[in-house]
């Protein structure tokens, strides 16, 4: 029997498969068969191919953004979401739509893009602030030259006066005669008198430059002059149809009504965008400083008497020539309105804060903005210079007052001073050894200036507070502090009540 073969081979297939290349080739030449070329079906491949590949990624992307989605931290809260909503452009509110469908359009916006960045911004506000000059009137140059000629003999004369001071007294016998004062007062002050100032809430209350009148301002628009310490009306005036909310004395105002003269005493100012200039012997004006386009803040007289520095709702300060009632210079560059303003007691520099938390100190003999202090994380109401021009104090909204030294161009202090709104800052006139404060939780504190720390809390307004100033002299040794508040009442505080004068009184010689 033959044994049976496991494997069958049937010969190589190189040869069909040349046989057959051979047949398709002749099938192709006489034209009787057709084959798709590779153009066709590579074109054909890629629309379906590009059509699936298409929803495929819009798939992809549906699900990865579902995913991000999740993952992204939206805020809750529905004013953050609308803060949100403005950084990336988007309308905060469309017709019909709640906190939640708010909420779901600010992820869905998040996730299809990102949020400008710090450097995007930075650059973009880069941008907008180019460099650019306005021309200035030959006024505005003049007065500049003025303000310079005036303020440098007078910031040498106060150094050289310091650098005595220095020698004749030891700092720790200094602190040693301030500490003695402070704990005079901390003992001693009280409130004397208390009165009703008008029928609507006071706005500003000021002493005159010799301390023998206090003047304040009301929402009625009267201004009223009352004697120290008696604190008796002499002068009452409708100076403003509006809110008067703030007045100014002239630096070489003195005396006591009635006076005489046509020259200017006081400046007041108005919500209606005014300020009046008074010469307090007739019942109208003797000038009308108009401009602003907003409600007027603030306003301070220049050391030297000759020009008046405002602040407005308008963004801007101003300068103005008292002879002329003619605006000098409008400055622009606070981002929100301009509310604080201080002049430094050389007349070189001008302070002002705006409701946005940012101080700029502003040369006045150049004109240019030479630091801007940010720190306040609220609107910054008051602010005021140190008696010997180092110290700058600033009082905000955020219950704080920040002391920054102008030599440093930095915060030295930041001090938690209130509960509530700091209404005004002022340093003692003089040496500058005490700073007051007073505050929307209805007190009134005295600082002392050598080590910062609360020497006396002046409790007695039911109302909050809104505006505190120190008196320029001693009457008789004593110390006098004038306050007013919204419960339409002033009060003055001093020493007087105790019986044996301040164990050191040479300060007021």
């Amino acid at each position: 029997m033959s044994e049976e073969k496991s494997h069958i081979h049937y010969g190589g297939l190189d040869n069909d498969i040349l046989r057959a290349d051979a047949g398709s080739d002749a099938a192709l030449r006489s034209g009787n068969v057709s084959m798709p070329g590779e153009r066709d079906v590579v074109d054909q491949a890629t629309e379906d191919m590009m059509r699936a590949r298409q929803q495929h990624e819009d798939a992809v992307r549906a699900f990865e953004q579902k995913a991000s989605q999740r993952q992204m931290a939206v805020p809750t809260n529905d004013a953050q979401v609308k803060a949100k909503l403005r950084e990336f452009g988007e309308p905060a509110c469309i017709f019909g739509e709640g906190p939640y469908e708010r909420r779901d359009r600010l992820r869905t916006i998040m996730a299809g893009r990102s949020a400008p960045t710090m450097e995007a911004k930075r650059q973009e506000t880069t941008g907008d602030e180019d460099l650019f000059y306005t021309e200035g009137l030959e006024e505005l140059l003049e007065a500049r030259v003025k303000i310079a000629e005036w303020s440098i003999p007078r910031a040498n004369q106060r150094l050289i006066k310091e650098r005595r001071q220095r020698t004749v007294e030891d700092p720790l016998e200094y602190e040693e005669r301030v500490d003695r004062f402070t704990g005079f007062l901390q003992k001693s002050m009280v409130a004397e008198v208390s009165q009703v100032g008008d029928e609507r809430p006071l706005t500003q209350g000021k002493f005159s430059p010799d301390g023998g009148l206090f003047c304040t301002s009301s929402w009625s628009g009267f201004i009223k002059f009352w004697k120290v310490p008696s604190c008796e009306p002499t002068l009452t005036i409708r100076a403003h149809e509006d809110r008067c909310n703030s007045i100014a004395w002239h630096p070489s105002c003195k005396g006591a009504p009635p006076f005489e003269g046509q020259t200017v005493r006081l400046a007041s100012a108005s919500a209606d965008s005014r300020i009046n200039l008074w010469c307090l012997t007739e019942s109208q004006p003797l000038g009308v400083l108009e401009g602003h386009e907003d409600r007027v803040n603030r306003v301070v007289f220049h050391p030297m008497g000759e020009h008046l520095v405002s602040t407005s709702h308008d963004m801007s300060w101003r300068l103005w020539d008292i002879a002329t009632s003619s605006e000098l210079l409008l400055q622009e560059g606070h981002s929100r309105p301009t509310y604080g303003v201080a002049m430094h007691p050389d007349g070189s520099l001008v302070a002002t804060s705006d409701l946005g938390g940012v101080v700029r100190v502003w040369d006045l003999r150049s004109g240019k903005s030479v630091m801007p202090l940010t720190g306040h994380g609220k609107q910054v109401m008051s602010l005021d210079f140190h008696p010997k021009g180092m110290f700058l104090a600033t009082a905000a909204d955020d219950h704080s007052v920040r002391i920054w030294d102008m030599r440093k161009r930095r915060c030295m202090h930041n001090l938690l001073s209130h509960n509530k709104l700091i209404s005004e800052v002022s340093f003692e006139k003089g040496e500058g050894r005490l700073m007051l404060t007073s505050s929307y939780d209805g007190t009134v504190k005295i600082w002392s200036t050598t080590d910062w720390r609360v020497v006396k809390v002046l409790i007695g307004h039911e109302g909050r507070v809104m505006g505190a100033d120190h008196a320029p002299s001693g009457n008789g040794g004593h110390h006098y502090i004038g306050s007013v508040a919204f419960d339409r009442t002033l009060k003055f505080w001093s020493t007087q009540g105790k019986a044996e004068p301040p164990p050191d009184t040479s300060y007021l010689a």
